[in-house]
């Protein structure tokens, strides 16, 4: 099987890449409002930080190219905002400084820049994080909690839900607290009902699509109530696994990432079922309690043979649809390549 990559520019509806991404900015604005309500001025100053060093280094790599810089490009924004919404409030600043360099120097602009990047540069960034300093990436101080600004941080940390789940426990928080974000976890991660109006809206104005959010997390609602890994019932099995976990937030944003997603529906509903799939599996067997970033990178890779295999399936469905295949020449004149006792008397 051949398979053809998608070539930028990658929105191919009337959507502009300047709608798309500032769609996403205001949305995730709406979410460091909510982290400097739990956290204070530190969850601003991440954001401001990975912004700055995501666009510093997006710049440089442009120049070197030898290309001209595009103010209208906001995509190392969205991936500068999108870092820190990923981290607990607490990280050191040079954490998200790498993490944000290798988002870009080494999983983005080695490929081309935007459209032509493989992976998503986010969650390349917050993988290569995890992997390095899993310490500091999974303790979260509390909600509520006075985060100095600079300088050493002396709240109180705890766990996140997601750690409970992954040695088999019941997370404490009710689902009142789930909801309102009353419990420890990454700083942009945690407030839902914040994070559904923000999906919502993605949907409604088109930049998220239906077609892959649903299927991602229907399978992974079903597996998670079928398959429970705490000993509760399925329904606070799929609450817990979808709502308290960095799920929801990865349906939302880095799942969707135009560049990185299929083209046509049916590789956009099959895309979202076997990345449930997999976000199920990593975060049953995965070395760590957050796998969600591993789990895009890997279904990225796969996009170009998901989107090869709708293709042709479609073009299987026409041909038999139709019974023959049926060209035009300049002149006008239809060429019937199936039966000539089928084609109609002059």
């Amino acid at each position: 099987m051949r398979l053809f990559p998608k070539k930028a520019p990658h929105i191919r509806s009337d959507t502009s890449n300047k709608t798309v991404m500032g769609d996403a900015i205001v949305t995730l604005a709406a979410l460091y409002f909510m982290a400097a309500c739990y956290n204070g001025r530190r969850a601003v100053m991440l954001g401001l930080l990975s912004i700055g060093v995501c666009w510093a280094a997006n710049t440089l790599c442009v120049l070197l190219r030898g290309r001209r810089v595009n103010l209208r490009d906001f995509s190392p924004v969205v991936t500068g905002m999108m870092i820190p919404l990923m981290m607990p409030a607490s990280i050191p600043y040079h954490v998200v400084v790498v993490a944000g360099l290798f988002a870009i120097l080494i999983v983005k602009q080695p490929f081309g820049g935007l459209g032509n990047n493989v992976f998503n540069p986010a969650a390349g960034g917050i993988a290569f994080a995890i992997a390095c300093w899993p310490a500091q990436m999974f303790l979260y101080p509390l909600p509520n909690a006075t985060l100095d600004l600079w300088g050493e941080l002396n709240a109180s940390t705890s766990s996140s839900a997601a750690y409970t789940l992954s040695v088999g426990g019941v997370p404490t928080a009710d689902y009142t607290s789930v909801l309102l974000g009353q419990h420890p976890g990454p700083m942009g991660t945690t407030c839902v009902l914040v994070i559904l109006a923000c999906l919502l809206y993605l949907l409604f104005r088109g930049t998220a699509r239906y077609q892959q959010v649903l299927p991602f997390l229907l399978v992974i609602t079903a597996l998670n109530f079928f398959f429970p890994r705490i000993s509760t019932d399925g329904l606070a099995s799929a609450f817990y696994e979808v709502l308290a976990t960095p799920a929801l937030f990865c349906a939302a944003f880095l799942f969707n990432d135009p560049a990185t997603s299929p083209s046509r529906d049916l590789g956009k509903a099959v895309y979202g079922a076997l990345g449930g799939a997999v976000v199920f599996l990593f975060t049953r067997f995965g070395g760590y309690e957050q796998t969600a970033a591993f789990a895009i990178l890997l279904l990225n890779a796969l996009c170009p043979a998901i989107d090869e295999v709708a293709e042709q399936y479609i073009t299987k469905k026409r041909r038999l649809r139709y019974g023959r295949k049926v060209t035009i020449d300049l002149s006008g004149e239809a060429d019937f390549d199936s039966d000539p006792e089928a084609a109609p008397n002059p």
